[in-house]
């Protein structure tokens, strides 16, 4: 994947404006940001809203997994000593670890699609 010649960060090829010169190279938050096109002119870039959005989506599709490691930890550094807490705790975990990817799984649809609905529509220009 190419690399942006202003900030480097690493993006697809639909992230870059098109051109020659100044222009080459250049992802289209760098290019709108020093001016070298328009806001309009360029149909990948994401608003606030619209970044705010996929954001969103992004943290309801993993937030399971950063919960289920969170409480493991907890579990590891203060639940497993409490009795009988600690075995009863311990089993949910189990469960729970073997459900997520299930859940996650299951739901992988709905999140494409939710995804592919904010992702703003895009052709590539002749030779991209």
């Amino acid at each position: 994947m190419p690399t942006c010649r202003h900030c480097y960060g690493t993006y697809n090829r639909d992230q870059f404006i098109h051109g020659n010169g100044p222009k080459a190279q250049v992802c289209v938050r760098c290019g709108v940001e020093k001016g070298l096109v328009a806001k309009e002119e360029v149909a990948s870039l994401y608003d606030r809203s619209t970044a705010n959005a996929r954001f969103s989506a992004l943290a309801r599709r993993w937030s399971p997994l950063m919960w289920l490691s969170v409480i493991w930890i907890a579990w590891i550094l203060y639940i497993k000593d409490v009795d009988p807490w600690g075995l009863y705790t311990l089993i949910l975990l189990a469960v729970f670890t073997l459900l997520v990817p299930v859940y996650m799984f299951f739901f992988s649809s709905k999140h494409m699609a939710v995804m592919a609905r904010l992702t703003p529509e895009y052709e590539r220009p002749k030779g991209h």
